[in-house]
């Protein structure tokens, strides 16, 4: 029972946003714009989270960064990881985020896979700068 509990709380949250009745000049609801708005958020922090854990195993951050200083390396780490936070919205459906606000190992599924997406051509493009 309390499986289920936890299940449609987050499940009506979701269809409750969707149902809203106040809208926006674009004719979509506040509620959802504002739902998906956190979604998103909450992707970010975490697609940022694993950026920085992915990102020294990378091996072309591996290479590049050889012959910086820790505060260089330190600045094109925060650079590369808002480079893959910032393309993790345009990489995400909304689908994708309802499934991820209902399931933790979905969230960290949906994570890893932006940054596995997206790390390679931050790394090249912040290196390129």
């Amino acid at each position: 029972m309390k499986k289920l509990v936890a299940v449609l709380a987050p499940l009506t949250l979701v269809l409750t946003a969707c149902a809203a009745t106040g809208t926006t000049g674009t004719g979509t609801t506040t509620a959802a714009t504002s739902a998906n708005s956190l979604a998103m958020m909450a992707v970010k922090v975490g697609v940022q989270a694993k950026c920085v854990t992915e990102l020294n195993n990378n091996t072309y951050w591996k290479t590049g960064s050889k012959l910086l200083t820790e505060t260089q390396k330190s600045e094109l780490q925060t650079e590369v990881c808002s480079c893959v936070g910032e393309k993790a919205t345009t990489s995400v459906t909304a689908t994708d985020l309802v499934v991820a606000a209902m399931d933790k190992t979905s969230q960290a599924n949906l994570a890893a896979k932006i940054v596995t997406n997206t790390l390679n051509a931050c790394v090249v493009e912040t290196f390129k700068k």
